[in-house]
């Protein structure tokens, strides 16, 4: 199936390319970015991932960002990789002519008809497209934040013990500020203590992930939350201190069996950038790390898109633990990718 990738110039967009080689159900068409890139080859655009662009690439070369044009070249699915600001009047002039956008930009992420898809947690949500089917040609899915996509991914095995409260504190990697990010004399040997938008962001979303479709609305959770949120100097991959109070008392035991038990549902089974245990679980107090961990999940399409537990321990109805994931695979661009892996099983393309 033949799709774009909008905004390939960016960090997210370029991982998006990545993610698109050699995919088996996925044909990459078109690639748009400024004005100012139209008619250029792709490969003039500045490397910014490692490996670079992917060589079965280098002939394309950016076509205007207009919906018509994509539309022209029998393109009706967009990755987006848009800042917000842009993607808010593109993504639904695109939705309203019939393509169906699947973004990583915040621009309709609390719009009640538009789904915060994690397929692991809530491939329920798809339901809601019914709804923007009602009254446009396409629609627009979005995944979460980076951080809480990591988040939410670590509370799905231990849901089922009724969580009533999250204290959580967050430790985010340079690149979730995107290229060029921060000043070397920002980050080095420092920490930001704050990011804007960011908090409000992790709560409001993890409250829409977990809620409940009910006549083509989310009811969100009533889970209590609070978030600090720091940039810290690493170069890939979020890693959250959580703190869960539940309803009633548990021990490390169970808690421990549930997440090295989980496994996604059969909805998710077999989509070819799932990974094979979505939650994976650590003995090692030391770890998770970075530089370890952040590219783990298997098989190989997959590498990226598992998110790593550690550092457990349990206090009748207070669990604390670590969790790191990977903020531009699967907290962006692999989000994305395998959203509408699940939509076209679902016959949504």
């Amino acid at each position: 199936m033949k799709c774009a990738v909008l905004g390939a110039t960016g960090v997210v967009g370029q991982h998006f390319l990545k993610l698109l080689a050699d995919h088996p159900e996925f044909e990459l068409a078109a690639v748009c970015a400024s004005d100012a890139r139209t008619g250029q080859p792709l490969v003039s655009a500045k490397e910014l991932i490692p490996g670079g662009i992917p060589a079965q690439f280098k002939d394309i070369v950016f076509d205007p960002m207009q919906v018509d044009a994509l539309l022209a070249k029998d393109i009706n699915l967009v990755f987006s990789a848009l800042p917000a600001s842009i993607a808010k009047d593109f993504e639904m002039e695109a939705a309203d002519k019939g393509i169906k956008v699947f973004s990583n930009a915040s621009a309709y992420r609390m719009d009640p008809g538009v789904p915060i898809l994690i397929p692991e947690i809530n491939y329920d949500h798809l339901q809601l497209l019914q709804g923007q089917l009602s009254h446009k040609k396409g629609y627009i899915v979005t995944n979460a934040n980076c951080t809480t996509t990591g988040l939410a991914m670590a509370l799905l095995p231990i849901q089922p013990l009724g969580i009533r409260k999250l204290i959580i504190a967050s430790y985010q990697a340079i690149s979730g500020s995107g290229y060029p990010g921060h000043s070397a004399l920002d980050m080095t040997a420092n920490v930001l203590p704050y990011i804007a938008g960011e908090e409000p962001k992790v709560l409001a979303e993890c409250r829409k992930i977990f809620g409940e479709v009910a006549e083509s609305q989310i009811s969100p959770t009533t889970w209590e939350i609070h978030a600090h949120c720091l940039r810290v100097a690493t170069v890939v991959g979020h890693m959250i201190s959580v703190h869960v109070e539940l309803e009633n008392e548990t021990d490390e035991e169970r808690v421990q069996s549930l997440f090295q038990g989980y496994e996604s549902p059969d909805a998710v089974k077999g989509l070819a950038t799932a990974p094979l245990k979505p939650v994976l679980f650590s003995k090692d107090p030391l770890r998770p790390q970075p530089r370890l961990d952040v590219d783990a999940g298997s098989p190989d399409r997959a590498r990226g898109m598992a998110v790593t537990v550690g550092r457990l321990s349990v206090d009748g109805p207070v669990i604390r633990f670590v969790t790191l994931s990977n903020n531009l695979v699967r907290g962006a661009a692999g989000g994305s990718i395998l959203n509408a892996e699940l939509a076209r099983r679902e016959n949504l393309l």
